[in-house]
């Protein structure tokens, strides 16, 4: 059920957009008023305490991950073992915002000028060297790292070799000392109707094989439009904020 609460104090416009009160856990939802609803503004939580009025300090549920949103960021907790009013919320949020001159944001260009399996983070992105990499992949490239990899057909208890070449883009990534690298396909933060993620465990590089669209051209493969988001510490702004006597209907 959502929240019923009395009159809050935020600081630097960070809103409490909603808490509900579940069968076996309590969600808090935070945004920030008026930001932009845009992958040139994305929100997490850096630090956040729970108490209850009786002192008990909430304990969190880890089954949602704390990464970064366009719109609100998630808190889940385990229901507390005394039963309570109110809760008083405190923390900070971490406000990233992408712009050129934080380093934080590059528009590599369409697919077809770009060079494969190569880091194309460089010191025009990133002048401190973090680190970080980012690798536009053939499907030779990811099948030397995965060469057996194999699945399971639904219809078939048997195991077949992976087709790679069914995917219209795949890229490697390394978040080095950024916090987070975002590739935005075609304008898009949230593309492609079939994704698969692979970890390389020896080197921590995420592997992302990916599904456009289906029956995509080579002209069309051609034109994708990649760009970067480096979430970094100069492109993030740590805003506190505050709610006390939060109540929950149940």
């Amino acid at each position: 059920m959502l929240i019923s609460n009395s009159p809050v104090r935020a600081q630097e416009k960070v809103v409490l957009s909603h808490a509900v009160s579940m069968s076996d856990f309590i969600e808090i939802s935070l945004e920030l008023e008026n930001k932009p609803n845009d992958y040139f503004h994305l929100i997490s939580i850096d630090t956040i305490s729970t108490l209850t009025d009786n002192g008990e300090r909430l304990t969190e549920n880890r089954d949602v991950d704390n990464i970064f949103r366009r719109a609100n960021t998630l808190v889940r907790y385990q229901i507390p073992d005394k039963k309570f009013k109110y809760l008083h919320i405190k923390g900070s949020i971490n406000y990233f915002n992408a712009i050129h001159d934080n380093k934080s944001y590059s528009d590599l260009g369409v697919l077809k000028n770009l060079a494969k399996n190569t880091n194309l983070i460089d010191q025009t992105i990133d002048q401190k060297n973090s680190g970080s990499y980012f690798s536009l992949l053939d499907a030779d490239a990811v099948k030397k790292v995965f060469p057996d990899l194999k699945y399971n057909q639904s219809s078939k208890n048997n195991q077949q070799k992976f087709d790679f070449q069914e995917f219209d883009l795949i890229y490697a990534y390394n978040t080095g000392t950024n916090k987070a690298i975002f590739a935005i396909v075609n304008g898009e933060i949230e593309f492609g109707y079939h994704t698969l993620t692979l970890a390389d465990k020896s080197t921590g590089i995420i592997y992302k094989l990916v599904q456009l669209k289906r029956g995509m051209t080579r002209s069309e493969k051609d034109q994708i439009k990649i760009s970067l988001l480096l979430i970094n510490d100069r492109s993030i702004k740590k805003i506190p904020f505050e709610f006390q006597k939060v109540t929950i209907k149940e």
